[in-house]
């Protein structure tokens, strides 16, 4: 028989809470980054039903926990129960990260992060001077949005079936991120099926889906109409994850687009988390390292 020694008083503890909970990869994520950077940690799901989130929040506080993610569907609503949000956090209204320091309760979103450097690191490009459409305009929508604005695009369109939801996302950036505030021309709004949408992704040099259109079960939907045309110097991106090559993603490579899933975002935003807790910076390598063993695994 062998002592089993993997967790013990000194272990770290870490996890997540939302609900459905069981589909998340988070704790396998977590616990093989642990393993890489030589942490004794340890890193739990939990399912917590809406009427129990603060319950379940000052429970983890109580138990000592490093930190903590949220997902689906708590990631607004556990704001109240912070003590402080990161800059990102207020501007997206959302929460996917919480760090616990002396008591009290941080948090974070790491989604801009975890979309820029994943998207660098698959692309081999960035932002700067490129002309971004941006399709969707929910929490992933205003992060990515926030991401592409920071990393100096030319130009941003935010493309939403509902326009005043898109409009928002336009007014954030422009009050809080663009670097010339008197330049609103910089990003512009359009409703989905406007006849000017059209237009929009033929000039876009990179075109991302943020909603949820297309998501397996789903597979045969597309988040913008059909007849819109791909060209071979874009580069297309879906926030999805699964299937790894959605409807809009396939069409986009039959035109000879490069073409990138979601996977690395989800990766690269749970790396920049446990960066948050652990007060490291993850090396490049072991990054990329772990990216591919999990898009591996995925597949």
């Amino acid at each position: 028989m062998s002592i089993i020694r993997y967790v013990t008083g000194k272990t770290k503890l870490l996890g997540v809470i939302g609900n459905p909970i069981s589909h998340s990869i988070s704790p396998e994520l977590h616990n093989t980054l642990s393993n890489y950077m030589g942490i004794d940690a340890v890193y739990v799901p939990f399912k917590v039903e809406r009427e129990k989130l603060g319950d379940a929040v000052r429970g983890l506080k109580a138990l000592n926990f490093k930190g903590f993610n949220i997902t689906i569907p708590h990631k607004s609503n556990v704001i109240e129960y912070l003590d402080e949000l990161s800059r990102e956090a207020s501007f997206i209204g959302a929460v996917n990260t919480v760090k616990i320091i002396e008591n009290k309760l941080y948090g974070y979103n790491t989604d801009v992060d975890g979309f820029v450097n994943s998207f660098k690191e698959e692309a081999g490009t960035g932002f700067t001077n490129k002309k971004v459409a941006i399709i969707g305009a929910g929490g992933a929508a205003r992060a990515i949005a926030i991401g592409v604005a920071n990393e100096g695009a030319q130009k941003i369109f935010i493309i939403n079936r509902t326009l005043s939801k898109a409009i928002q996302i336009r007014d954030i950036i422009i009050s809080n991120i663009m670097p010339y505030k008197e330049c609103p021309e910089n990003i512009e709004s359009f409703q989905l099926n406007d006849s000017a949408c059209t237009e929009v992704l033929k000039l876009a040099d990179i075109i991302i889906n943020t909603t949820s259109i297309g998501m397996h079960p789903d597979i045969d939907c597309m988040p913008v109409p059909e007849h819109v045309e791909f060209n071979s110097n874009q580069i297309v991106y879906d926030a999805i994850y699964n299937p790894s090559k959605t409807k809009f993603l396939q069409q986009a490579e039959n035109k000879g687009c490069k073409i990138i899933n979601g996977l690395g975002m989800l990766i690269y935003q749970g790396i920049k988390a446990y960066e948050i807790w652990m007060d490291i910076t993850v090396p490049k390598e072991i990054a990329r390292e772990i990216f591919n063993e999990f898009k591996n695994y995925l597949t």
